[in-house]
């Protein structure tokens, strides 16, 4: 294993509470709308959609700004404060369109943060080594993920799978996203190079692999599902609302121990290649999820997992192996909000998809989407 750079550890470290935070109320969140609040399908997906939408339309505006002022990490510490205080608010909702309008705000913290947060990890990355680098840290992300929805299970498992359960859930959430904003302020330190600043941007200065990645992420996210969708199948298929938090928690764990290994298969292997791979398993994850047994709700979140660890890892480090420094922001933001404008029409097509069809079509309409992207990359992304 190489040498990780300090300031990547400590931002593992922030991600790792922030997502113990987050993924004690993302498991139980969909359930909380179907059961307690009575939200249709449909109005989940919006607000899955309009929640990550928002996050990624703001990343093209963080990441521009960091680079144009040179100066990440206030933006990241904003981002991550923003979050922090929005996440309890869960507690007071009484419809699906306060969970709207709070999903909306928290994702808007995401989206400050994220592209600046990705281009610090990449300055601090060693050079051609990068997917190591993300590997480290959507690994700790992912661990924090862990820890999260277990704790969401022992409330749910001991307290019982009551209204009050859910609300405390969300309530809790907010101590370990503070103290991931102490130690973001207090220990990672701003790259000397970053305060250059960067002087003006023309679409032309970014590499024509960059947007061969981003025309294929987009178009998979448009066939792709947000995880939502996966924990309602689960459900649906016989995994009982007390369990879901424990397949979810396999799906983390899954998750967490996979992403150093697809950063060092990337690295070993090459990125496009690694890609094709990550897309094939979504399609695999996809058709298990149209097997009506209980027990391929389990398997299918270990594929999601294996998905997630390959997806998320690969597609920053080509950015950050492709992308000149002073531009890196810029080029994860628009990354990031590309995807986020494929992946609101995603989960809106896939909600009104199972309404209207069942919840088996939007399932098989990703599977075969995937599988044919995946030879796509196999072919076109040579990185």
């Amino acid at each position: 294993m190489i040498r990780i750079n300090k300031n990547i550890i400590f931002l593992g470290i922030v991600s790792f509470l922030t997502d113990l935070s987050s993924e004690m109320i993302f498991p139980v969140l969909p359930l909380f709308l179907d059961h307690i609040l009575k939200a249709s399908k449909f109005e989940i997906g919006i607000i899955e959609g309009a929640a990550e939408f928002t996050a990624s339309f703001l990343k093209v505006f963080s990441g521009y700004v960091s680079d144009r002022l040179g100066r990440k990490k206030a933006i990241v510490v904003a981002g991550y404060t923003i979050s922090a205080f929005t996440k309890p608010l869960l507690y007071f909702a009484g419809n699906w369109k306060d969970v709207l309008f709070i999903r909306v705000i928290e994702r808007t913290g995401k989206g400050i943060r994220t592209s600046p947060r990705d281009a610090l990890i990449s300055h601090y990355a060693q050079k051609e080594k990068s997917g190591r680098s993300f590997g480290f840290h959507r690994g700790m992300d992912t661990l924090g993920a862990v820890f999260g929805t277990l704790l969401a299970f022992f409330f749910l498992l001991f307290l019982g799978e009551t209204e009050s359960t859910f609300r405390l859930i969300f309530l809790v959430s907010f101590f370990p996203a503070v103290l991931s904003v102490l130690i973001l302020i207090v220990f990672v330190k701003e790259p000397p190079s970053a305060e250059k600043g960067l002087k003006k941007f023309s679409p032309r200065e970014l590499p024509l692999d960059f947007y061969k990645l981003l025309t294929l992420q987009v178009l998979f996210s448009v066939f792709s599902m947000n995880y939502a969708f996966m924990i309602l199948k689960a459900n649906s298929i016989g995994v009982s609302i007390g369990f879901i938090p424990a397949v979810y928690l396999l799906y983390n764990i899954v998750y967490a121990f996979s992403s150093y290994p697809a950063g060092f298969m990337s690295d070993r292997f090459g990125k496009g290649f690694t890609l094709s791979i990550t897309y094939l398993l979504f399609s695999a994850t996809a058709f298990i999820f149209t097997l009506n047994y209980p027990v391929f709700g389990w398997i299918g979140f270990i594929f999601y997992g294996l998905f997630m660890a390959g997806n998320e890892v690969v597609s920053r480090a080509v950015i950050s192996d492709l992308v000149q420094e002073k531009l890196k922001g810029t080029a994860y933001g628009i990354y990031h909000t590309a995807i986020g404008l494929s992946v609101f029409a995603s989960t809106s097509l896939a909600g009104f998809l199972w309404d209207r069809f069942g919840g088996d079509v939007p399932f098989y309409t990703a599977g075969f989407g995937s599988l044919f992207l995946s030879f796509l990359c196999f072919r076109i992304l040579k990185v």
